[in-house]
């Protein structure tokens, strides 16, 4: 019976992935419904009061983008600018460099040569003409070849173009989505929840369904009496406010969180491809090809959180996800740390990747900790296990003791490349490590191991992965191997108001996120039915209207009808100088 259910929990949560990719009208199990029009004024002077209604900022959601575009291509008004800066975009998605050659010269000829965009009342400067004729001649095509136009289109339009966006009913659409974004309060109906795939201190991971847009996401629910029995609410809090603070297509980011009585939920990226040591078990170690793609991922993974001022502090396999496509996302940040507020000092990590200075009672660190994890972790996926676990030993105290005292020796058959790349990374005193020295994640990227690398297409993700998780498997552990928490543990633990005072600011709803998600999938269903719905009542507005001297009408509830003499019915009364007459509310019928 237990392999039975099982079955049935894969067999659910694969029909779910597969639908969430269908038709928007599919996808979705719970429509989404636009607020009235008429809350105009209302949305419009609360995002006043907070200085929310200007160009960059609407420009730069992707909702107010697209509704600015309709704007501009349904109306009258020649907007070059907006064509130009439409294939500025199309030029930067480009991955081939002859692609890039022929857009480019289109561009320079169409837009530039041509002087379309000088019939305009904007004039774009000569230095932005120079800069890219000059590489244009040289045969140069860089992604950001027309970076240099992008500040003067979006100048222009904001001049020319952006009130007249305000005034026209484009802008009232944009208040409408702007307060189902502000309304928004999500609990656990919004989601169908399916299989169970992962397991954590307070909790367990599932795959789940967004109702409203069919978007599959991962929900990480955690018990709040088990919090309270682990003494984990700092913990559970600062994961929340770590991954609030990053958005990179190397982390597993934050889309919602809200809460119940008893939990609290994370919805983040789904990661379908299971984790860097699950594949281990499965597959075996990696070539060094295949641990570059990786390695250059996470790279960029971790340089993103030190960026902004975190450290990561558990970095292994295990923290390694995959996505469908193979490409990597560092997951878990319930250890990160801020380090805007102070340096850490406490030991915290997994045995086998905790870096020296973590080990030593008393000292600080700061992100070259995640460099130390970081080779650890490039070593396992050559050789199958960490450098300080090679005796296979489970004791906690002499995986730390080989951590602090022995030298790693690379096996032979590491590349020179390999070996001095992991030898700098491995070093103990932090001052001297690889990615230590002043330039962070530019050290590491400079180093030969990574001499063919192009960084522009691994934050592109166009690198081909080496493992495709094979589609139609779920690629994690069986549930029932997963497991659940024993309830008897929590038993006798109760949530006061006190505790629950904790997580009153938990709730959270990332703004473009969940503009992505929309814009994805029902952006353009849900207009389209809005505007039916919104015709439809004009009309019946209309239907209605008065004329000729009638001087006074509304509605009538009227006692009686052809088979019901006792029913009130809802009629639309005309009341003229000599004689009463009504329509049915719907404006069709004349009595």
């Amino acid at each position: 019976m237990a392999d039975l259910e099982a079955v049935l929990a894969d067999v659910s949560y694969l029909m779910a992935m597969e639908k969430s990719k269908g038709a928007p009208a599919a996808r979705a199990v719970k429509r989404i419904q636009l607020p009235d029009p008429s809350i105009r004024t209302l949305m419009q002077k609360y995002l006043t009061e907070r200085e929310l209604i200007n160009f960059d900022e609407i420009f730069n959601q992707e909702i107010g983008y697209r509704l600015f575009k309709e704007f501009c291509t349904q109306s009258d008004l020649p907007i070059p600018q907006l064509l130009f800066y439409e294939e500025i975009l199309t030029f930067q998605s480009m991955d081939l460099e002859e692609e890039r050659a022929t857009q480019a010269k289109m561009m320079y000829n169409q837009f530039i040569m041509k002087k379309l965009l000088r019939h305009c009342t904007h004039e774009f400067s000569k230095d932005a003409l120079d800069i890219v004729k000059a590489k244009i001649l040289k045969n140069h095509f860089p992604i950001d070849l027309f970076q240099v136009y992008d500040k003067e289109v979006r100048e222009s339009l904001k001049k020319h173009f952006f009130q007249l966006f305000v005034e026209s009913d484009k802008f009232t659409r944009y208040l409408q989505w702007k307060n189902l974004e502000l309304s928004l309060h999500l609990t656990m109906n919004d989601f169908s929840v399916h299989r169970i795939i992962g397991r954590g201190g307070f909790g367990e991971v599932y795959g789940c369904r967004k109702a409203d847009t069919g978007t599959m996401y991962a929900m990480k629910c955690l018990d709040k009496k088990r919090i309270k029995l682990k003494q984990g609410e700092s913990l559970s809090l600062n994961e929340r406010k770590m991954l609030q603070m990053v958005d990179s297509p190397f982390i597993v980011c934050i889309s919602y969180a809200f809460q119940s009585i008893d939990k609290l939920c994370f919805v983040l990226d789904l990661m379908n491809g299971g984790d860097l040591h699950y594949q281990l078990t499965q597959r075996g170690t990696f070539t060094e090809n295949e641990v570059r793609f990786y390695a250059s991922e996470i790279l960029l993974g971790l340089d993103h959180m030190h960026s902004h001022g975190i450290v990561y502090r558990d970095l292994k396999p295990a923290n390694i996800l995959l996505d469908e496509k193979g490409h990597t996302k560092i997951s878990d940040l319930g250890l990160a740390c801020d380090l805007s507020r102070k340096r850490p000092h406490a030991s915290v990590g997994t045995h086998g990747y905790i870096a020296p200075e973590v080990l030593t009672r008393g000292m600080s660190y700061d992100t070259g900790a995640d460099w130390f994890s970081y080779g650890c972790t490039v070593f396992k996926l050559l050789r199958g296990h960490s450098p300080f676990r090679n005796h296979k030993t489970k004791d906690k105290a002499e995986i730390d003791k080989m951590t602090l005292t022995m030298e790693v020796k690379m096996p032979s058959s590491f590349s020179d490349e390999v070996s001095d790349f992991l030898q700098q990374l491995l070093i103990k005193d932090p001052k001297d490590r690889l990615g230590c020295r002043g330039r962070a994640g530019e050290e590491l990227k400079e180093h030969s191991f990574f001499l063919d690398v192009d960084w522009d297409q691994v934050q592109r993700q166009k690198y081909l992965p080496p493992l495709t998780p094979p589609r139609g498997e779920v690629n994690a552990a069986d549930a029932f191997d997963i497991g659940n928490f024993d309830d008897d543990e929590t038993k006798g633990i109760k949530l006061t108001d006190a505790d629950q005072d904790l997580y009153q600011d938990f709730d959270l709803v990332v703004s473009s996120r969940w503009q992505k998600e929309i814009c994805d999938t029902v952006f353009d269903m849900v207009n389209h039915e809005t505007d039916k719905l919104e015709a439809k009542r004009k009309t019946k507005g209309k239907a209605l209207f008065a004329e000729g001297d009638c001087f006074l009408h509304g509605i009538l509830y009227k006692l009686g009808g052809p088979l019901a003499l006792t029913t009130w019915q809802k009629k639309y009364f005309y009341l003229y100088p000599n004689r009463l007459e009504w329509k049915d509310y719907d404006g069709s019928v004349r009595q």
